[in-house]
């Protein structure tokens, strides 16, 4: 018997039961089909094709590992385009943290007070302690604090109605 003629008697004998298969793994119509061609499609240039009995057991296996490279391709390109999605979402995210802190910065640099601004820069910038900002600038420890607050405050309030 021909090897066409071979071919064509198995995909009449089996394809039923692999596009039922295949529908089973990848739940799309075209994809189960094209699936089940490329496995038949695969046979055209063997010598040896399968036979009697392990001629189903030999499709179903083929199909099957078919289908699931299939999924793991699908899967990766999943994946991808959440990436790309994160990345844009990243991008964004950057730019709008980027105005937001030059709005800070303006309103900082708005001050009226050099010393608030001062004492908010080491504290924030340099980490310094209250302890710290009062031995630099000569001051107890509860002025740092009425300075920051004071300070805080005025940031906020120009902040929230720009």
């Amino acid at each position: 018997m021909d090897n066409k003629e071979v071919i064509n008697q198995l995909f009449r004998q089996h394809y039923p039961d692999m596009i039922r298969l295949a529908r089973l793994l990848l739940h799309d119509q075209a994809e189960s089909e094209d699936a089940v061609e490329e496995v038949f499609a695969s046979l055209i240039g063997k010598d040896i094709l399968p036979t009697g009995p392990t001629a189903r057991a030999f499709l179903m296996t083929a199909l099957r590992n078919r289908c699931l490279n299939q999924l793991r391709h699908r899967t990766i390109q999943q994946r991808l385009q959440g990436l790309y999605l994160l990345d844009s979402q990243l991008q964004e995210a950057t730019a709008d943290m980027e105005e937001r802190i030059d709005k800070v910065r303006q309103a900082i640099e708005s001050l009226n007070d050099d010393t608030s601004r001062r004492i908010l820069a080491q504290r924030y910038t340099q980490q310094l302690s209250y302890a710290e900002i009062a031995e630099v600038e000569g001051i107890s420890e509860t002025a740092v604090y009425k300075r920051i607050r004071k300070a805080l405050d005025a940031l906020k309030e120009k902040l929230i109605y720009k």
